[in-house]
């Protein structure tokens, strides 16, 4: 046994240890003959496949190039990155089913629609296959494996070539994220030695500058956003999938350099209980192939033993939920051309060699199970709507009357995942709420996604397996903070109402008097900031208000809340028919109501000239990145800022704090634990000092703490009782005690806080993905957001972190000897929370005011 293991471990070395540049003949199959007419890629990207990492104009160029010479294959680009990169499917198979494309196309898609499925004989229809690749920036064997897919689809010729393309549609994407991949390969290539490679993992070349290649141009994990759908290349992409309803779906990864190959079924015990069982039984018979074309090449590999597939807005689990097959495949990663690693040497040639031999085994497995796979995804949504009818749950009625654009963005989301929506028929009150026509809508259970959208409203707290891999829920009404509930047959009779296609307009707008004494908008709505900002920006004086008031006019009442924002014309040197226009384009853009008042008078409350009426200032916000910063917390931030509210936000590294002018920035925001010298520590602790907004976001607040800024009580981890026997294989299990993957809580808000501003309802779930909890401080009056007594809503979370967390704090403020706002948890998650990303702004805008209240009266 000893001398068998000796002797595949030694070809496993003989098969990395490859020469740095090979042929195509390394990677392709033997016995194939080749169209010489067909560009190969090293004709058009200038050097042989892994020679160097193909960067992303070089790669779409080829794909491009291969649909222009070959009547096997059309590129169909589906949208761009942030970057304007183009992303794009090249659709290949034999040149009959191309010219029958769309025909194939719209009979497949019968098979996903209940009512038309019936109708489709599945004997001769083609399979689609969409081949993924690279999705992770720096997980390039994958992009430049995908060069070598399409070479072999086009060029090749003979008889296995003719049965792939008469019997298949394969969907390949070259790149899922072209900004991260040329980020990555231009970082590889400028460090790589033109005549020799060096494998020492101490090398430049393996350590990527911050954020590194991973993640898109805001720093955001695609690989996250599949139900998120907050990335432009996630949004065109999952159209796309829809548009072809593959019937499977490869993912292309890489793992640590030290690893050997991992392709799918996961770790069972871990996947999503709503897909059917059927799902990874049939990814299992898959996994025979792969094991089989591994096998050909000699190179080691393992299954079953990591990754899941429970968070279903990954690229190899989303496919799962829509009658395909979703496949993960991770191979060590290079991050480089040639890595020193445990078992020898690992070469970029044999790591992209891997990817395209599992990709030729999933295209085999595609074409000998193609009927089996047509059936089973016309299966899931026949028993989807079976299920769904014996449901005692009929749909989900929600409301969007507090926040209109939230709401409007929570409808899109789901009509681009294709969920039905439809208007509410007719009023109702339930647990208190009310769900009015006029402003309310139902998502009824009895639809083709009713698993999808069980896994979207359900909230779970039981787990068969307390270990995830990613997120543990996601209740996307909770991310909007929109309230819903679900709806019974008896209170289902009359609920639907016409069907919504298109997201609601918002129709910003402006009301009350045409010349106005002042302008008064609501903070309730989600671009306000945006609003505020292009005010200030315009040179406009604004002020919040601090206390409630009530205006009537024209015998009409109308009340304003906390938080109200009022601009006076006089405050300008803009002349009154530019401050209404102005108004009348915010409004717009926006999409909020902006009331003209006739009368700084109230008939309650605060007066328009009263000092509860505090002038703020323009915030100019300075984020700290680099080592030190999650580049995902410090992405979420720029996304919000940049795209959400039109402001600019100065990033600069902590290196370089020494050498700026703080006096240019009033808000200060630290996301992490960066390293600084102490001279620029207390460079920021005089800014501190002057007036400057300090804000601590999440890891931001052990920087606080430690650099004495403010006072922070961290609660101790959860440890096990005393007493318990436990065993190494234990280890894994254990460590839940000391992490939260993802869960959903339950916070109160002290309504009356600027911090809080915005907010109509005093309970608001958040999300939490870290097990850190903080006690309140002594001051009461400064923790306006906090844990409730019962905060766990949905997900998985120990008893043990459940007590720690219970009444601990959200949000605290400091106000020592500076300004010190900490957000202890993650208020921009995914940027999907929009109900909670309010919080984040207000500790922009309004942080500047909060010692300034307590000189006016009580």
């Amino acid at each position: 046994m000893m001398k068998k293991l000796f002797l595949i471990s030694q070809l496993f070395l003989l098969a990395m240890v490859v020469p740095a540049q090979e042929k195509l003949s390394y990677y392709l199959p033997s016995g194939i003959i080749f169209n010489q007419e067909m560009p190969t890629p090293a004709s058009v990207i200038g050097h042989e496949v892994g020679e160097w990492h193909v960067t992303h104009d070089k790669l779409l160029a080829y794909m491009k190039l291969l649909a222009e010479k070959s009547d096997r294959a059309v590129w169909e680009e589906y949208g761009k990155s942030w970057e304007g990169r183009p992303l794009g499917n090249l659709i290949i198979s034999s040149p009959e089913n191309i010219l029958n494309l769309e025909k194939i196309r719209t009979e497949h898609l019968k098979l996903s629609d209940p009512a038309l499925s019936a109708s489709v004989t599945t004997a001769d229809m083609p399979v689609i296959i969409k081949l993924g690749y690279g999705v992770h920036g720096n997980e390039s064997s994958a992009q430049n494996a995908s060069m070598l897919s399409a070479y072999y689809l086009i060029a090749g010729e003979g008889e296995e070539i003719e049965k792939i393309l008469k019997n298949a549609i394969i969907l390949i994407d070259p790149s899922l994220n072209p900004d991260g991949q040329q980020r990555h390969s231009t970082w590889v290539n400028m460090y790589r030695g033109v005549n020799t490679l060096n494998p020492d993992p101490a090398s430049r070349e393996f350590s990527e500058a911050w954020p590194g290649g991973r993640t898109n141009h805001y720093w955001f994990d695609l690989n996250r956003d599949y139900i998120m759908l907050q990335q432009s290349e996630t949004v065109g992409r999952v159209e796309a999938f829809h548009r072809w309803m593959p019937n499977i779906n490869t993912d292309h990864h890489e793992m640590g350099a030290n690893a050997t190959f991992f392709f799918q079924p996961g770790i069972q015990t871990r996947n999503n209980p709503v897909v059917p069982i059927e799902n990874q039984e049939v990814t299992t018979l898959i996994s025979k192939y792969h094991a089989k074309y591994l096998d050909g090449i000699g190179s080691l590999y393992y299954t079953e033993e990591s990754y899941d597939d429970f968070y279903l807005g990954k690229g190899s689990a989303y496919p799962d939920i829509h009658g395909s097959i979703g496949i993960l495949f991770e191979q060590p990663g290079v991050k480089g051309h040639l890595r020193e690693v445990s078992a020898g040497t690992l070469s970029f040639p044999f790591a992209i060699r891997n990817q395209f031999t599992v990709t030729l085994s999933t295209i085999e497995a595609g074409l000998d199970m193609r009927v089996k796979l047509l059936d089973m995804q016309r299966d899931f949504y026949r028993t989807a709507i079976r299920e769904a009818e014996a449901s005692p749950i009929k749909g989900y009625l929600f409301t969007t009357k507090y926040d209109r654009a939230a709401g409007s963005k929570f409808i899109e989301n789901l009509l681009r995942h294709k969920i039905e929506v439809y208007t509410c028929g007719k009023s109702i009150t339930k647990n208190g709420e009310s769900y009015s026509n006029s402003d309310s809508y139902f998502v009824p259970t009895k639809q083709k996604e009713y698993r999808f959208v069980r896994s979207l409203f359900e909230t779970i707290t039981q787990f068969k397996d307390t270990t995830f891999y990613d997120i543990s829920t996601w209740i996307l009404p909770m991310s909007f903070n929109i309230s819903y509930t679900a709806v019974n047959a008896a209170e289902s009779t009359g609920i639907t109402g016409l069907p919504v296609t298109v997201t609601p307009p918002l129709n910003g707008r402006l009301t009350g008097a045409a010349e106005p004494y002042a302008w008064l908008f609501e903070w309730n709505e989600y671009y306000t900031p945006k609003a505020l900002y292009m005010l200030q920006k315009a040179g406009l004086v604004a002020r919040v208000a601090t206390k409630r008031f009530t205006l009537t006019e024209t015998g009409n009442q109308k009340k304003f809340n906390y938080g109200t924002i009022m601009v006076h014309p006089s405050e300008t040197d803009m002349s009154g028919k530019e401050v209404t226009e102005l108004m009348s384009n915010v409004a717009e853009e926006c999409g909020i109501e902006i009331y003209g008042a006739s009368t700084g008078l109230t008939s309650a409350g605060i007066d328009l000239g009263s000092n509860e009426f505090i002038p703020l200032t323009m915030p100019s916000v300075l984020m700290l990145i680099d080592e030190g910063i999650p580049s995902d917390d410090a992405g979420e931030i720029w996304y919000l800022m940049d795209l959400r509210y039109g402001m600019p936000v100065t990033m600069m590294p902590a290196s370089r704090l020494m050498t700026a002018n703080l006096s240019r920035y009033n808000v200060i925001i630290i996301a992490g634990n960066p390293s600084m010298s102490s001279l620029a520590v207390e460079q920021i602790r005089d800014w501190n000092r002057s007036g400057g907004t300090l804000i601590a976001y999440k890891g931001g607040n052990k920087w606080v703490a430690n650099n004495k800024f403010a006072e922070i009580s961290f609660i101790d981890q959860a440890t096990l009782p005393a007493g318990i026997e436990r065993r190494y294989t234990d280890r894994a299990n254990d460590r839940n005690l000391h992490t939260i993957s993802g869960s959903i809580f339950e916070t109160k808000l002290d309504l009356t806080h600027p911090m809080c501003y915005g907010y109509i309802k005093p309970l608001m779930p958040v999300f939490k993905s870290e097990s850190t909890a903080v006690r309140k401080t002594e001051n009461l009056y400064n923790n306006p957001v906090t844990y409730t007594e019962k905060p766990l809503l949905s997900g998985y979370s120990s008893p043990e972190n459940i007590a720690r967390i219970k009444n601990s704090a959200f949000v605290s403020i400091h106000s020592g000897s500076g300004r010190v706002i900490s957000i202890y948890d993650d208020t921009n998650f995914r940027v999907i929370w929009y109900g909670t990303s309010k919080i984040f702004a207000n500790a922009v805008f309004f942080g500047q005011i909060l010692r300034q209240e307590s000189r006016y009266g009580q």
